[in-house]
């Protein structure tokens, strides 16, 4: 009989799996600046639903037409406010039924928005994994903002709020990122 070797000796721990998983989600984005996904599990980490960022059903995609903050409406030029809808957001209506995430975790690419947290303290989300902060892009894209309302409102509720440290393993080609990750690409050690 012959003796069967196997050389893996580790495997991905959950926060690991589900943050890449996150990451992977967040390549479906359409936005140029802001690229984001969410990955919702259960206690028993069974993934209830996901999510990413990006425009209404049928709206123009900013890849295609560019910002409406900072290059303006396609047709007019005049600057408007986002047309995406968060991944948390995408993630919550993806799911069909939000008592199924009462209790849940959520894994996202981005630090929640106050928009976003008062959701997810509305339907009862008990943690959140997160892997960069999040700084709201003002109108003509020249300033970014803060929004410590979050953190405040998770404290607040009880929602307990975890950095993740683990690594990224998925790593993309440029055309798929945003200029911020292929300036923390560049950065990186190629392995």
């Amino acid at each position: 009989m012959k003796k069967l070797t196997n050389p893996k000796t580790l495997r991905l721990s959950w926060d690991e799996t589900l943050m890449n998983l996150s990451v992977m989600v967040s390549k479906r984005t359409a936005c140029k600046f802001h690229e984001t996904g969410a990955v919702f599990v259960d206690k028993n980490k069974r993934i209830i639903s996901m999510g990413y960022n990006g425009p209404t059903s049928g709206d123009y995609h900013c890849i295609d037409v560019g910002c409406a903050k900072i290059d303006g409406d396609p047709k007019t030029g005049k600057l408007k406010r986002c047309r995406g809808a968060h991944a948390e957001i995408n993630g919550i209506i993806n799911c069909q039924d939000t008592k199924r995430l009462r209790g849940a975790t959520l894994y996202s690419v981005l630090f929640p928005c106050y928009d976003c947290m008062k959701a997810l303290s509305n339907v009862g989300i008990a943690e959140i994994v997160y892997h960069k902060g999040y700084e709201r892009i003002k109108t003509g894209g020249e300033q970014f903002e803060e929004e410590d309302e979050s953190t405040e409102l998770a404290q607040k509720r009880n929602i307990l709020i975890r950095k993740y440290e683990g690594k990224i393993f998925c790593n993309f080609p440029d055309e798929f990122n945003t200029p911020q990750d292929n300036q923390e690409n560049n950065n990186k050690c190629k392995c």
